[in-house]
């Protein structure tokens, strides 16, 4: 079973804090593991950051001016 390969799915934040605590590490032990870490990681932040932006939502519905405008008060005449 040590040789089954997994897909995990991390967010950035996780992936950091495990690169984080294996700094830590034994370079020896740990060195292989970054490589793999970064070498998997890498490819998939290039192609987010080269994606498009999504466009934005738009609202078709029309714009209702729910309260009529107020009229300006007039001057008393004499």
């Amino acid at each position: 079973m040590e040789n089954l390969e997994l897909d995990l799915k991390l967010t950035v934040a996780h992936v950091n804090t495990v690169l984080k605590h294996l700094g830590a590490g034994v370079y020896a032990e740990v060195a292989d593991l970054i490589q793999l870490l970064h070498g998997q990681a890498k490819p998939q932040i290039e192609s987010a950051a080269a994606a498009p932006a999504p466009a934005p939502v738009v609202d078709a519905a029309p714009v209702v001016d729910a309260a009529p405008a107020a009229e300006e008060p007039t001057a008393p005449t004499e």
